[in-house]
């Protein structure tokens, strides 16, 4: 177990000199690869609740992950406002700015086009290659995948960077696939090398214990990776139902009634000044009045965030986590619900969400016949050449948008659409 902070900020593969005359910190040249990285880009054009063709108001992955990426310093702000009553190895290890803002921008990299029926369609697909799993994948493209120095070397991240991003620190490899629906939460066994590398801090016990958190559903995660889970729960949370609100994809009593429910979870009692009534009061008002409800549910949860600690971890980095009071983490897990209660579980939404589910399965059954001839080559070398073939055919569609894996559909299936002239 090291206690150096700077070991944490070595990065995969190598250390780069730092160019002369750039005075930043190796958190803040994490955060401008991952600003930088064609996959952030991509976030535009990939489903976050709703399809990225049905408006032009509703949140996209890559909004949802700036806002989380501003939530998450919110939290860190509120944490640091505390120092003073906190542990003193809680206080030294308190991460900077830039570094949960590089984690919280990166967290959904990983994510393939049409949500998680895009995930599952692939996981389907490669389940006898290794599987697939989205949290896995962005592990994979900041570490091998997105282009900065050398092919296949990614980002070269720093190791709590990398750390930040491990939601789930098992290898899929370790799971019965055949007992889970989904994809457990795991991470691809390729980059087992990596993982390893980013553990190499802790004491063999912390590590076993560790690893043996991730079921598959759920784990313990490193201080920074509370921070940023806590980020993007709110941001879902909360976030997502103004859009629903906003949109008018829920009638009036839809939105009463989901709630009223989620206040039931704490005994329909008020929380900070806000109840069932108020809340839902506020999200069917106008415009400006709901931006407020939603504001003020955001610094509800933001403002009340605290640290908790687990004494059979060692290391602070495990030890210490950012969670809520018990009645706020009932609320907010209610409140993450609603978007799936008033929307998702729609018919008219489960058919396009198995729509695209049958556009990434259908676009892996052939582009895997013959991948070589019908990927673009530059494409095709762009891919981790060490990976098997599926596994790069796997690479090439997760790293798709909406609408590119709609066009290519289009253009493989649908007489008479695409030409030879077109930009791919």
């Amino acid at each position: 177990m090291t206690s150096d902070l700077r070991f944490f900020e070595e990065r995969f593969y190598a250390n780069q000199p730092q160019r002369s005359g750039d005075p930043r910190s190796p958190f803040q040249r994490d955060r401008a690869r991952i600003m930088h990285s064609a996959a952030f880009r991509r976030l535009q054009g990939k489903t976050q609740v709703m399809g990225v063709g049905e408006g032009d108001f509703h949140r996209t992955r890559l909004t949802h992950s700036i806002e989380v990426s501003q939530i998450g310093y919110g939290l860190l702000q509120v944490l640091q406002s505390k120092k003073q009553s906190l542990d003193e190895n809680a206080q030294k290890w308190l991460p900077e700015r830039d570094l949960i803002e590089a984690a919280c921008l990166a967290h959904d990299l990983g994510h393939p086009p049409f949500g998680h029926k895009g995930e599952q369609a692939l996981h389907e697909a490669m389940l006898q290659h290794g599987g697939f799993e989205g949290n896995g994948q962005t592990l994979r493209i900041i570490t091998k995948l997105e282009k900065y120095k050398e092919r296949g070397k990614g980002l070269y991240p720093t190791r709590r960077l990398t750390l930040g991003i491990l939601k789930y620190p098992r290898s899929i490899k370790n799971f019965d696939l055949d007992a889970f629906s989904h994809p457990p939460k795991s991470y691809h066994e390729d980059e087992a090398d990596v993982v390893a590398w980013a553990l190499d801090g802790f004491s063999s016990n912390d590590t076993r214990q560790f690893i043996a958190s991730a079921d598959g559903k759920q784990a313990d995660h490193t201080l920074d990776c509370s921070i940023l889970e806590l980020a993007d729960d709110i941001a879902y949370g909360i976030h997502d139902i103004e859009d629903i609100v906003a949109r008018g994809l829920a009638t009036e009593s839809a939105v009463r009634n989901a709630v009223t429910v989620a206040f039931d979870k704490i005994d329909g009692k008020s929380l900070n000044g806000f109840n069932a009534d108020s809340v839902a009061k506020g999200l069917l008002a106008d415009s400006f009045q709901r931006k407020q409800m939603i504001s003020g549910l955001v610094n509800l949860f933001v403002s009340s965030v605290e640290l908790s600690e687990d004494v059979s971890y060692i290391h602070p980095l495990l030890r210490f986590n950012a969670t809520l009071p018990d009645p706020h983490k009932k609320l907010l897990k209610s409140l993450k619900g609603l978007a799936y209660e008033l929307i998702i579980r729609k018919p008219e939404v489960q058919q396009l969400e198995r729509r695209g589910q049958m556009i990434v399965k259908r676009l892996f059954e052939t582009l895997q016949s013959d991948p070589e001839s019908l990927i673009p080559q530059a494409s095709w070398e762009d891919g981790c050449i060490k990976s098997s073939e599926k596994r790069r055919v796997c690479d090439y569609i997760a790293g798709m948008t909406d609408g590119y894996a709609e066009r290519l559909y289009k253009r493989l299936f649908s007489p008479g659409f695409g030409s030879s002239g077109d930009e791919l």
